[in-house]
Formats: C-alpha cells, structure tokens, sequence
C-alpha cells in the first residue's frame, strides 16, 4: 500500500480534484475515537464530495458528504485538520485519513467499483 501525506498548501485542490474522480464511489467513513473504538457513520454509501473549507467561523474544516437520497445521506464535519493522508491499495480501494488539531482521527475508506 503506497500512502503519501498532502501538503496543506494543496488540500483545496486535493480535495476538488479528489471529488471529482470518484463521485459515485462506495464510501465507508468512520471516526476513530481511542477512547470508545471506531464509530462507523456510513458504510458504503456512495461519495458526493469531499471539500476543504477556509472560510466561515471556524479557522478550517473538510466536509465530507455521502449518499444521494434523503433516507441514506450522511454530512462530517472535521475542523482544523491538521494531517491529511491517502493510501492506495494494490486493489484499487483508497483510504483518506484526517488527523485534526483536537478530536479524533477521521478514516475515509473508498471501495474500488471496478473490483
């Protein structure tokens, strides 16, 4: 697995690019908190976009929304993200990991639809 850390000078574009690629990608996303264990917020619901915000009331944040219908639709909100990574598995799969100033780490988990 080759994963590689994203300078924060290009998580806009790393994020814009990122959305665009893989809309419509099953999408599993969790928060790892280590004090109560993984929490699963969505499990393969399909990726609508990831975005990286620098505007607003708060410092940063990425949002991450999956699912295209009212009864599956899930919005994440991490501010201040302070690490982002993205490893690529040899069978296509792609995991996005934040690592925010306060908080737990949120882990993205893109499924192949090719595999």
């Amino acid at each position: 697995m080759e994963t590689r850390t994203i300078p924060a000078e290009h998580w806009v574009e790393f994020f814009d690019r990122f959305s665009q690629d893989h809309v419509g990608w099953p999408c599993t996303i969790e928060v790892q908190d280590p004090q109560s264990g993984p929490q699963r917020l969505a499990r393969d619901l399909p990726l609508m976009g990831i975005s990286f915000d620098t505007r607003g009331t708060r410092p940063s944040s990425v949002e991450i929304i999956a699912g295209d219908s009212p009864r599956a639709h899930v919005e994440h909100v991490v501010d201040m993200p302070l690490v982002i990574r993205k490893a690529q598995e040899p069978n296509g799969d792609i995991d996005v990991q934040i690592e925010p100033a306060r908080g737990p780490m949120t882990l993205i988990h893109l499924t192949d639809p090719l595999h």
